[in-house]
């Protein structure tokens, strides 16, 4: 008889070893959940062997080969692989799955998970806040990010096979086929910020866990307060409460942010935390997790040096995250590339080139290593601004400055390529 759980992840080729090491994590409290890594990436080589519960996304979703190509292509690796999330979860009830959960490869599960899925047989969802409790005096690294990218973490989901869920996940995989970028102008963060609707959609239906030892994170670090019981076990309360009479089990830690590599070095520091010694108790579950990175190392290894397909064209040469924003913005206005990875001749690529789009430094994000000596930057823009302002006047510099909104957007700057 096939097992009625699942939980699966999704993985660009090179982190299937950080996916196995989350397996791990969740076969030490429950051998009998089935665990199943989706990558979001081909293999070119035909020799490679894979896990048994390795799938190959494009192989088993429903996707045209015209849809897989334009997602793979304008969509980042991140915005990528949760765009097509909710497809995974349909292709697991179709399977016959009757509760799924999904959780990103860096999460360490640290006890037993019945708690999701004895909560799913009365509600059809179950997601996690990015913050449990109520800070008037937020003590967190920035309130207004979580109002941006989505009030609930993505890294978990976890949801009921009934027919509200079903056309629940048509509607979210509809809007993810276009609208899966992290996008701050327009109010887009991958599959995440769609989950704002959850609560309108499904009612009393979605349950929404304040548990403090589900999806323990640097975003929460800063309420959430990790001690030993007297019985050994690693226990949750709010960091600035003194009553610890309702410590909570720790369930699991997505330790998002952390550069892996690192962790396996036992240096164990945040990329973006601004003071991470200011929380001392959480290297209680750094340290073990570095140390499981450590033990599994050949695990982590075997995959890791491999390059994600989608990254570049078919000449190797890299796509920038600026050319996938390009290339959507040519497909709304109606001009199609069959192969948007093709370098021959009248391709995509060949317009870039000859516009001279192509750099060997990152520009993808902002950075103190790209934008440096941002000040002067700035002092010369306000000249340039003032200037602007003398020129044009008062009536018309507040509508100028409203009008940037729309440059903010690569989508709108298709004219490079073409007049």
């Amino acid at each position: 008889m096939m097992n009625k759980i699942c939980i699966f992840t999704i993985v660009a080729k090179n982190y299937i070893g950080l996916a196995q090491i989350l397996e791990h994590s969740i076969k030490q409290y429950h051998v009998d959940i089935d665990f199943q890594i989706i990558v979001a990436d081909e293999f070119p080589q035909a020799e490679v062997t894979l896990p048994e519960n390795v799938i190959i996304a494009k192989n088993v979703l429903n996707y045209s080969e015209e849809e897989w190509t334009d997602m793979s292509f304008k969509y980042s690796l991140t915005e990528f692989c949760t765009a097509i999330k909710p497809s995974v979860f349909q292709y697991f009830i179709d399977k016959g799955y009757d509760k799924i959960a999904y959780f990103d490869p860096d999460i360490y599960v640290f006890s037993s998970l019945n708690t999701i899925f004895s909560t799913l047989q009365s509600y059809d969802m179950i997601l996690t806040p990015h913050v449990a409790g109520i800070h008037p005096d937020y003590q967190g690294e920035n309130e207004w990010t979580i109002c941006v990218t989505g009030i609930f973490n993505l890294g978990f989901c976890a949801v009921n096979n009934t027919t509200r869920i079903h056309e629940f996940i048509k509607w979210w995989r509809i809007r993810l086929m276009n609208q899966a970028f992290c996008d701050r102008t327009v109010g887009t963060f991958t599959d995440q910020k769609w989950m704002d609707w959850a609560p309108a959609l499904l009612g009393d239906k979605l349950f929404i866990s304040r548990h403090l030892g589900m999806n323990v994170a640097p975003w929460n670090y800063f309420e959430r307060m990790l001690v030993v019981s007297d019985d050994g076990n690693l226990m949750v309360r709010y960091r600035y409460e003194d009553n610890h009479e309702d410590d909570t089990p720790l369930v699991f830690v997505h330790f998002s942010g952390y550069d892996y590599k690192m962790l396996m070095g036992k240096i164990v520091e945040h990329q973006r935390l601004s003071n991470p010694k200011k929380y001392k108790d959480i290297e209680l579950v750094t340290t073990r997790y570095s140390q499981e990175l450590i033990n599994q190392k050949d695990i982590f290894n075997s995959f890791i040096s491999m390059n994600y397909l989608y990254n570049q064209y078919d000449n190797g040469e890299k796509i920038e995250n600026f050319h996938r924003r390009l290339y959507n913005g040519l497909r709304k206005e109606g001009k199609i590339f069959e192969n948007p990875f093709s370098t021959d001749n009248n391709s995509f690529y060949k317009y870039l080139k000859r516009k001279s789009m192509f750099t060997k430094e990152k520009i993808d994000n902002l950075t103190p290593q790209n934008m440096s000596g941002m000040e002067k930057k700035i002092k010369i823009l306000n000249v340039l601004f003032l200037f602007l302002y003398k020129l044009i006047g008062y009536k018309r510099y507040p509508l100028f400055i409203k009008s940037l909104h729309r440059y903010s957007q690569p989508e709108n700057h298709t004219f490079l390529l073409f007049k």
